[in-house]
């Protein structure tokens, strides 16, 4: 599966608009800006649009104080993931330049 670094970041933020509209209270403001919860969402929606499985890992805790550093954690994570499925996928005897 080839994806542009440019789709996964916008499915990235639009799960992180789409959770953040969701909560039912204002973020108090010592709290990181992508939480715990919002950061299932996004696994959650990386796991389904990518069919990738994201390990805990991936998801540090207590979250992300910004949204630019989540996106890049995550799109890094996603294609390192689509990379190691391309690589299994290929034949055997195959090699990648």
């Amino acid at each position: 599966m080839t994806v542009s670094i440019a789709t996964i970041e916008d499915v990235i933020r639009d799960e992180i608009r789409s959770a953040q509209a969701d909560r039912p209270t204002p973020k108090a403001g010592w709290e990181p800006q992508v939480d715990s919860l919002v950061m299932i969402s996004i696994a959650l929606r990386i796991e389904e649009e990518f069919n990738v499985k994201l390990p805990e890992a991936a998801m540090p805790p207590g979250g992300f104080d910004d949204e630019d550093t989540c996106v890049a954690v995550f799109t890094q994570r996603v294609v390192e993931l689509l990379e190691e499925q391309r690589t299994e996928e290929q034949p055997e005897g195959e090699h990648v330049s």
